[in-house]
């Protein structure tokens, strides 16, 4: 695989799973706001994902899509070779893997590695 493959693909995963991360924040917000129960949290949580995730979402993955392409070309052009690319993208995947343990699973990473050295 080439450079600019290995590029394009690391700016999809980084862009793919941070736009799916800020999208677990607002139905974490939404949620933690509605106060029906039953039928009526069905079709309220049905018209959300409607209304206002899917175009959210799309706004979400654009922008998410935009940094992480500056991310990986800026980090590219430090070194210019294809092991930075691999190395930032590794970098971002370690970030994105410590973000969603902690706010997706309640798992504290960094205090669990803590531990472990300790």
């Amino acid at each position: 695989m080439n450079r600019r493959q290995l590029t394009k693909y690391a700016i999809y995963i980084v862009a793919a799973l941070s736009a799916a991360l800020i999208n677990g924040f607002v139905i974490t917000y939404v949620q933690q706001h509605i106060d029906e129960n039953g039928y009526m949290l069905v079709l309220i949580d049905m018209l959300i994902v409607v209304l206002i995730f899917a175009p959210i979402f799309a706004l979400v993955t654009k922008y998410a899509k935009k940094l992480s392409k500056v991310y990986i070309n800026t980090s590219r052009k430090v070194s210019g070779n294809k092991k930075t690319v691999l190395l930032a993208l590794l970098t971002a995947l370690v970030i994105l893997f410590i973000l969603y343990a902690k706010y997706r699973h309640n798992i504290n990473v960094i205090q669990d590695i803590k531990n472990l050295i300790a």
